[in-house]
């Protein structure tokens, strides 16, 4: 199990703080929900053709025990006025809006094929037949008093990105009015969610649920630490933190929104370093401002993707643990990871690898990015876990230290078996097809023998089948590879290399793949 976080002087503080903060969390979910309830089924919220009034959300909010309150969670938003029936009913505000190319048959389809190489958990069932309709995502859920700072923590966190990400869709609006513009600055993949936001509400609400339920699981089973940034003197409960991360997010929202309605240009100016990055990279992934090239950009990605996906997505990126943790014991790492050498491969802000030093403080790990912007954002927030959660040792200094080094996936400046594991979150669906092969090739290279490779990214055609109609919709948010990658099988690309698949999770939108470089 990953060793546990030190006790802290002050006990009596610490506990004055831990209700404080409980007391805060518990105040933000309700009155979060409940202004959301209200703005989202309001009569200032603009109306499109098809929209129907909503059911207004239960006392409770998100807390939904019944099975005739989990069904309404399952109710997508009505499709476009076509004249037209909806071919599938939709599960994710990720997935929504147009259909794209067709999916091949399902037997053809990724997801589908994966259960003949992995040996799938039960997550893959799970979200493969996820239906709020008839299940209800909070069953078995225990309520005792020692899950409750988790659950009032992570519903208040849902509550609180689905209000900023309606305020940055607000303020992007009306700036579109006073410009005149005619294109709507909603992205398309979100427009049908858009249509009923009372049913994407509850649709929001039911996979965020789940998630977490899935999350919390996973920590019982000693998997990984509960997350570090639920403790009350994290630095997200200050108010100037928080205003920080807001402008940020609401300035650079605005600008997304409104570039992504204009389709326009997404290539980034880069100058005389252009030989340093492929033409791929040079490119602004879902219209954001700068791609990965400038500071600005990287101080604001972790509130604009945690926003898209309403709070979920250090939850669903934790399913990669779940690998790591089953890898580590079975080659014979102390329980702390120490002697473990681990790499990350495009680390991006850095925050998965403060999740993975918080379970594993022994563990020596090095971070990767092509970016020197979010490199440097990666060290920062390296160093803000290491000043106030890591455990003594647990430094640059420490037998579980951490390094941070600008390398391309394509080409890792590392020695051949020079880790024990390789990680990778959200990468491959930005790769054209010939970089995903220069991938996988340099992790089987800089592996160990006996050593795994864990690939976190988007779910593929196949692992939720009733989405499979829209799902490649997102491609159209500045995402050339997206429909590619969502096509594209892994494993013969994994055994290309000589790595061999081992296991797959799923998490939401989330898909989560091992595979073994033979011994």
């Amino acid at each position: 199990m990953p060793s546990e976080q030190p006790s802290m002087q002050g006990v009596g503080a610490r506990r004055a703080r831990r209700c404080a903060a409980l007391g805060t969390a518990l105040a933000l979910a309700s009155t979060t929900l409940r202004s959301m309830e209200c703005a989202l089924t309001g009569p200032w919220c603009i109306r499109r053709p098809g929209w129907q009034e909503s059911v207004a959300l239960p006392p409770g909010g998100l807390a939904l025990r019944t099975a005739r309150a989990a069904s309404a969670l399952a109710e997508g938003p009505p499709a476009a006025d076509t004249g037209e029936e909806a071919a599938v009913e939709l599960a994710d505000p990720l997935l929504e809006a147009g259909a794209g190319t067709d999916p091949p048959p399902l037997e053809e389809r990724p997801g589908f094929r994966d259960g003949a190489d992995f040996e799938e958990g039960a997550s893959v069932e799970f979200w493969r037949n996820f239906d709020p309709q008839s299940q209800d995502p909070l069953e078995g859920v225990d309520w005792q008093a020692a899950d409750m700072p988790y659950w009032l923590y992570h519903l208040g966190r849902t509550g609180f990105f689905m209000m900023q990400g309606l305020a940055g869709v607000g303020l992007a609006a009306l700036g579109q009015q006073r410009g005149r513009e005619s294109a709507s600055v909603v992205p398309r993949f979100l427009q049908g969610a858009m249509d009923s936001p009372g049913k994407l509400l509850k649709l929001v609400g039911g996979n965020s649920a789940a998630v977490f339920a899935q999350d919390l699981r996973y920590i019982k089973e000693g998997h990984y630490n509960r997350p570090y940034d639920m403790m009350p003197w994290h630095r997200q409960w200050s108010p100037a933190f928080v205003a920080d991360k807001g402008v940020r997010y609401l300035r650079e929202s605005a600008l997304t929104l409104q570039r992504s309605a204009e389709k326009a240009s997404t290539d980034v100016w880069v100058g005389a370093d252009d030989a340093m990055y492929p033409p791929y990279y040079r490119h602004t992934f879902h219209y954001q401002s700068d791609g990965w090239l400038s500071s600005d950009s990287a101080k604001v990605y972790e509130t604009s993707t945690e926003t898209l996906f309403s709070g979920r997505q250090d939850a669903m990126q934790r399913t990669t643990l779940v690998h790591l943790s089953r890898h580590l014991r079975a080659a014979g790492f102390p329980a702390d990871g120490r002697g473990a050498r681990l790499l990350e491969v495009a680390c991006g802000t850095g925050r998965l690898m403060t999740f993975i030093r918080d379970s594993w403080p022994g563990m020596a790990v090095t971070a990767s990015d092509l970016s020197p912007f979010y490199l440097e954002e990666a060290r920062r927030n390296n160093a803000y876990w290491e000043r106030t959660f890591a455990p003594a040792g647990a430094s640059a200094s420490g037998a579980g230290g951490a390094s941070f080094v600008q390398a391309n996936a394509e080409a890792l400046p590392f020695a051949s078996s020079s880790f024990d594991a390789v990680v990778s979150v959200y990468l491959f669906h930005e790769l054209p097809a010939e970089a995903q092969e220069a991938v996988f090739a340099e992790a089987a290279r800089v592996l160990a023998p006996g050593g795994v490779f864990v690939l976190t990214d988007s779910i593929q055609l196949g692992d939720r089948p009733p989405v499979d109609g829209t799902h490649g919709s997102f491609g159209d948010f500045a995402e050339p590879h997206y429909r590619a990658y969502i096509r594209r099988a892994l494993a013969p690309l994994a055994r290309a290399h000589g790595l061999e698949p081992r296991a797959k999770e799923l998490s939401s939108a989330t898909k989560s793949l091992s595979f073994v470089k033979a011994v």
